[in-house]
């Protein structure tokens, strides 16, 4: 190997890792400010927009991406469930999760449309409606006789959101 080439070689090794750690830096920073930080590694971690987020709003902007992504999974997981189930309470609970997480998937959307233009309060509005819904959707099934067949993906999904809202709510104006 030459001399020009070790050099190159040399400074690729030295700042693309320094990129990296920089890019990831900023994952951490953001995720520190959340309660569910392992989640919150998990989802941005991965995400190659957060990477090259230069910025805690754009992190923000993923993270509500991810949650509304998993929303629309908690979603088709009770529209299958529902398919699935008999006559009976349970099937009832989850009619009834299946016209409430279409509101809070709209909630969500319309977070991230609110927090994209800046408003910022619009946002934080929006992700309460959500919440209120998702809600909503749980409590139809206390007092039945099993478990909710739904409580894992909506605690996650609720967990999610919450490190989106905790992330926004550092951003400086």
């Amino acid at each position: 190997m030459n001399p020009i080439s070790s050099l190159v070689f040399v400074l690729l090794l030295t700042v693309f890792p320094t990129q990296i750690l920089c890019q990831t830096a900023l994952i951490e920073e953001a995720c520190g400010y959340t309660i569910y930080k392992v989640l919150c590694l998990e989802t941005l971690v991965p995400d190659s927009e957060a990477h090259s987020a230069k910025e805690l709003k754009t992190l923000a902007q993923v993270s509500l991406k991810h949650t509304e992504y998993e929303a629309n999974i908690v979603d088709s997981n009770i529209e299958g469930l529902k398919e699935s189930s008999g006559r009976g309470p349970v099937r009832h609970a989850l009619v009834n999760c299946s016209n409430k997480f279409i509101v809070v998937i709209e909630k969500i959307q319309a977070a991230e449309t609110s927090f994209s233009q800046g408003n910022v309060t619009a946002a934080k509005a929006r992700l309460t409606e959500a919440t209120v819904n998702r809600q909503l959707c749980d409590k139809g099934f206390e007092g039945k006789r099993s478990k909710s067949p739904i409580s894992d993906w909506t605690t996650k999904l609720s967990q999610m959101q919450n490190n989106a809202e905790s992330i926004i709510y550092h951003i400086q104006p």
